[in-house]
């Protein structure tokens, strides 16, 4: 069969696929591996089907077969990495993944499946990092929020799982597993501020005076002061990437809306462009340019929350 006819095959069953017809995609594909054994479409196509249908050893034996044709593409090790996720065998998992990584290191899948994996494996600041470094590479992967909160939970930090149940619902309003994590983690966060403060308790003044509370700051663990500088770093970079973009915005587009519409009403009936014209440009300008400027705030509060998680009291000894 000539190579034409094998692209033609790969590609009729990738329509049959997007119709939900599988099983004649299926077919299709499995002609076209017939005809041409390392056809890498036929392969890749049969790998998401085995995929949709549960059937991970095949799809694994696909994707490991993609590993070697083309081997320096980084989505195969990461969907491989994925499917051990699926099956269970973490440690694979983790190495396949890490491999994924050293070929791309801007795949924000590859670094979101290597967090799942060292989540399975009790790696906790480790997942912790995968799945900031996901979020930063895609900042609307509201799964990786999601898994990031839960880490927060188990870890008992419970403003900082709050923070980030909301921002994967900011990403994926429907996404239900994390409206019912931000739900658990308010309820769990405002049981410990009743059980520290309860309400409703009569304070003699001058008992409290003698009674002075001494704040003990909280001690890091060597993990968790990684974690806070990877926390922070991130945040950061973010500050100065959004920032940047900001002022680029400012400079290039407002700018010269703003002039443009100084200069339409000075010449008035002369001008070439509607006057109405111009003030809705430089109204969608100055609308977008808010918009990032909101965008600066957000981080900079997240920053602060960050910093008084931190910075917060976690003993008090009374004297």
């Amino acid at each position: 069969m000539s190579k034409v006819n094998v692209d033609a095959l790969c590609k009729l069953a990738g329509s049959c696929l997007e119709m939900d017809q599988a099983k004649q995609a299926k077919e299709l594909y499995e002609k076209a591996i017939a005809a041409e054994v390392d056809c890498v479409d036929a392969h890749q196509g049969l790998a998401t089907i085995a995929y949709l249908e549960g059937d991970y050893p095949t799809a694994a034996a696909h994707y490991v077969k993609l590993t070697l044709l083309q081997p320096m593409e980084a989505r195969h090790l990461t969907n491989l990495g994925a499917i051990h996720n699926f099956t269970g065998e973490f440690t694979q998992a983790a190495e396949v993944l890490r491999k994924a990584i050293t070929r791309d290191k801007r795949s924000a899948e590859a670094y979101y499946n290597l967090g799942i994996a060292q989540r399975k494996l009790k790696q906790t600041q480790m997942a912790m990092s995968a799945y900031r470094e996901a979020i930063r590479l895609n900042p609307k992967m509201a799964e990786a929020y999601q898994n990031l909160a839960n880490l927060y939970v188990e870890s008992a930090n419970m403003p900082m799982a709050i923070l980030n149940f909301k921002k994967a619902i900011e990403c994926q309003p429907e996404l239900e597993k994390a409206h019912i994590g931000l739900q658990k983690a308010e309820a769990a966060s405002n049981q410990a501020k009743n059980i520290s403060n309860p309400f409703g308790r009569l304070v003699n003044s001058q008992t409290q005076q003698v009674n002075a509370a001494v704040t003990v700051a909280r001690e890091l663990t060597d993990a968790e002061r990684y974690d806070d500088r990877q926390e922070v770093k991130h945040l950061a970079d973010d500050i100065e990437r959004l920032s940047k973009e900001n002022l680029e915005f400012l400079k290039k587009t407002l700018e010269p809306a703003i002039l443009e519409l100084q200069r339409t009403m000075a010449e008035g009936s002369k001008a070439h462009v509607p006057l109405v014209d111009v003030a809705e440009a430089f109204q969608t300008a100055a609308d977008q340019w808010v918009e990032q400027r909101k965008s600066v705030k957000r981080k900079v509060l997240e920053l602060r929350a960050h910093e008084e998680l931190v910075n917060s009291p976690e003993v008090n000894l009374e004297l």
